[in-house]
C-alpha cells in the first residue's frame, strides 16, 4: 500500500472514530433534532429508577396510608371524613410546581413521614422513631407525592389498593340499586357477617365511590340490608355486575400525636385547643395560619365575639408551609354538617391565601377548627346579642 493510500486509510478511521465518539456522547446525554428531544443513557435510566420507585411509593401507601388519605390520596378533597391531609396535589409536583418548589415540597413530606405531626393523628413512620418504614421506603413515599411521574403512581396506588380489597370470591352486584335501595343483591353473601363495610366503586382513580355499611346477611337469599352512604360517602347508583370490595377502615380517632409522653422529633408538646384571648370583630379580618395556630393581633387561636346581624369577611393568609384550612360550626355547633362554613378554597397551600365570610345568626357559640390539624387550630365564635 502506498503512502497515499495509508493517508486516506487513516483519515477514515480517524472519521469513524469521531463519528463513533460524537455517536456515543449523543446516546449518553441525549440531543434535540426537529423538536423532538431524545432521552440520553444517564436520562433513561435516571428516569426508569425514578418511575419504579414512584410505582413502588404507591405501593407503600395502598399498605399504610389510605385509611387517613383515603383510596385515592386526596384527602378531605375526596372524603370530607378523612383526617389525612390531601397528598395527591398538582400544585406539589411538576410541571406546576417549579423543582425548587418540588425540593421544598418534598422536604416537608420527608419530615412530617419520619416525625409524625404533633396535634394531628400523623404518626412518626421512621423506623429511627419506632414505626415500620426505613429511609428507602420513606423517600419512596415523598416520589409518589412530588416526582413528575406521580400521576402514575396514584394510579398504582388506587389498582393496589382495589387488589387488596377484593374478595374472595369476588362478589359483584346480581341486580342494579339505586340511591335509595336498602337491600343489594349479591352473587355470593358468603362470609360477609363479619364484615362492618363493603365499597362499591373507586375501580378507578376518577371513579367516584360508596361506602356501605352492613346491617344484616342472609346469605342463602345472597342478599344483604345495607346503610347507604356510610363513613361520609355519598349514595350512589350502581350498575349489576360492579365490583363489591371489602370496605375501607374506618379513620382512627386518636390518639392525637404529642397529647402524651415526649413528641417524636422534638417537636414542641401539643397546644390545648381553644383558650385564647377574646377579641370583638366586624368587617373585614385578617386571621393568619401559621404551623399549627391562628394567630390575630399577634393571639393564637382566638376567641371572636360577634354581633347577631354582623357579617365578618375573614382574609386567611398561610404564612406556614403545611396546607390548612378554616372550618366554622354553624348554629348547631357540630362539624361536618350541612351548615359549616368552609374557606375558599377548602385547602389552602402553603404561601397561599384563601377567604371565609361569616354571618352571624341568633345568640351561641360556633367552633372553628383547620380540619387538618384540628387540635392545634382551634377556638370559637361568640354570637352576642
Amino acid at each position: 500500500m502506498n503512502t497515499a493510500k495509508q493517508v486516506n486509510v487513516m483519515i477514515g478511521l480517524l472519521f469513524v472514530g469521531l463519528l463513533g465518539t460524537f455517536g456515543y456522547f449523543l446516546f449518553d446525554n441525549g440531543f434535540n433534532a426537529l423538536g423532538i428531544d431524545f432521552e440520553g443513557r444517564e436520562s433513561t435510566a435516571r428516569i426508569r429508577q425514578e418511575r419504579i420507585n414512584v410505582e413502588r411509593g404507591g405501593h407503600l401507601y395502598a399498605l399504610n396510608c389510605r385509611s387517613c388519605h383515603g383510596l385515592t390520596g386526596q384527602g378531605a378533597l375526596e372524603n370530607a371524613g378523612l383526617p389525612g391531609a390531601p397528598l395527591n396535589l398538582s400544585s406539589v409536583r411538576p410541571p406546576e410546581a417549579s423543582e425548587a418548589e418540588v425540593a421544598a415540597f418534598a422536604d416537608r413530606y420527608n419530615a412530617t413521614i419520619h416525625c409524625g405531626r404533633v396535634g394531628t393523628l400523623m404518626p412518626p413512620w421512621s423506623t429511627d422513631e419506632e414505626g415500620p418504614l426505613n429511609d428507602f421506603q420513606i423517600e419512596q413515599l415523598v416520589m409518589l407525592i412530588t416526582s413528575e411521574f406521580s400521576e402514575e403512581g396514584w394510579e398504582f396506588a388506587v389498582e393496589e389498593g382495589n387488589h387488596s380489597d377484593v374478595f374472595d370470591p369476588h362478589k359483584t352486584l346480581e341486580v342494579e340499586i339505586g340511591e335509595d335501595d336498602r337491600i343489594i343483591v349479591l352473587n355470593d353473601a358468603s362470609g360477609l357477617d363479619n364484615v362492618e363495610f363493603v365499597r362499591i366503586g373507586g375501580d378507578t382513580i376518577d371513579e367516584p365511590y360508596e361506602v356501605l355499611a352492613i346491617v344484616e346477611v342472609d346469605a342463602e337469599e345472597g342478599t344483604v340490608e345495607v346503610e347507604r352512604g356510610a363513613q361520609n360517602s355519598a349514595p350512589l347508583a350502581h350498575e349489576a355486575g360492579a365490583e363489591v370490595y371489602n370496605g375501607p377502615l374506618a379513620p382512627p380517632d386518636g390518639p392525637i400525636v404529642g397529647e402524651s409522653g415526649t413528641p417524636p422529633c422534638g417537636q414542641a408538646a401539643a397546644r390545648p385547643a381553644g383558650g385564647g384571648e377574646t377579641f370583638e370583630v366586624s368587617g373585614d379580618v385578617t386571621l393568619v395560619m401559621g404551623d399549627n395556630f391562628f394567630e390575630y393581633e399577634g393571639a393564637q387561636n382566638p376567641t371572636f365575639e360577634v354581633s347577631a346581624g354582623d357579617t365578618v369577611s375573614f382574609t386567611l393568609p398561610n404564612e406556614g408551609s403545611a396546607i390548612h384550612n378554616l372550618r366554622i360550626a354553624g348554629p348547631d355547633g357540630e362539624y361536618e354538617t350541612d351548615d359549616d362554613l368552609v374557606s375558599d378554597p377548602d385547602l389552602i397551600p402553603g404561601g397561599a391565601e384563601g377567604t371565609l365570610e361569616f354571618a352571624a345568626g341568633e345568640a351561641g357559640t360556633s367552633p372553628y377548627r383547620c380540619d387538618l390539624h384540628p387540635v392545634d387550630m382551634a377556638g370559637e365564635v361568640i354570637l352576642v346579642e
